[in-house]
């Protein structure tokens, strides 16, 4: 009996699975680069974000353990889904290097430009799973943590205002292009921060992509500089 229970503590620490709110701790504990108070908003740029009051969803989507004489088995699946705000930040931080770019408060003149993000990325999947094979002197694992980005693309909508009212408007739609990345070396914490890294990247091309487009979109439209 001694000998059941010393593999069944070296069975457990062989698995790396995380409880749903160990998770959430470590996604939550990533420090941020930047807050969004550092996001210096203009008069003739205004790029409205969701409310940062939202809380980040995690969600439990399997859960299994097979303990057995000879094989161990283990598959644990959380869906994340982080607080809009939390990514916006990021998005408004790339419109704002891109409209500096293309001089857009040159070309905007006295009028303002409006834009709403409406849907953001920060959606994916935490995946652990293996398996332990003991046999009579030595036992071997296999095992493989894997993030799956939910590719969520970014989806603003823009209006041009002159004197307060709205000449134009549309939308925008940027692609996700994350891609699913395997823990290799690091820790479940480490691995969760870099994709979380790799995230903020993304989202701020995807702001990038998202003004230049609309900038594009706006040269049909006559302006007076404000050299004029």
């Amino acid at each position: 009996m001694k000998q059941l229970y010393t593999l069944l503590l070296a069975g457990l620490s062989l698995t790396s699975c995380v409880s749903t709110s160990k998770y959430a701790q470590f996604v939550e504990q990533k420090p941020k680069t930047e807050n969004p108070e550092q996001v210096q908003q203009s008069d003739w740029l205004i790029v409205q974000a969701p409310p940062a009051a939202q809380k980040s969803n995690y969600l439990k989507l399997e859960n299994s353990f097979i303990p057995a004489i000879v094989y161990w088995g283990w598959n644990s699946t959380i869906s994340c889904e982080l607080d809009p705000g939390s990514t916006a930040v990021h998005v408004q931080r790339g419109m704002h290097q891109a409209a500096q770019k293309l001089n857009l408060q040159q070309v905007l003149g006295n009028r303002q430009l409006v834009v709403e993000l409406q849907q953001l990325p920060g959606q994916f999947l935490y995946e652990n799973k293996g398996s332990t094979v003991f046999l009579l002197f030595m036992h071997m694992t296999s095992a493989q943590e894997v993030i799956t980005p939910r590719p969520t693309n970014l989806i603003v909508r823009y209006y041009l205002k002159e004197h307060g009212e709205v000449i134009a408007s549309g939308e925008s739609i940027v692609p996700n292009e994350e891609q699913p990345i395997r823990n290799l070396w690091k820790s479940t914490k480490k691995f969760t921060w870099m994709h979380l890294d790799l995230l903020e990247s993304e989202s701020e091309r995807m702001g990038i992509a998202a003004l230049t487009s609309i900038a594009k979109e706006l040269e049909a439209f006559p302006y007076q500089t404000a050299a004029e």
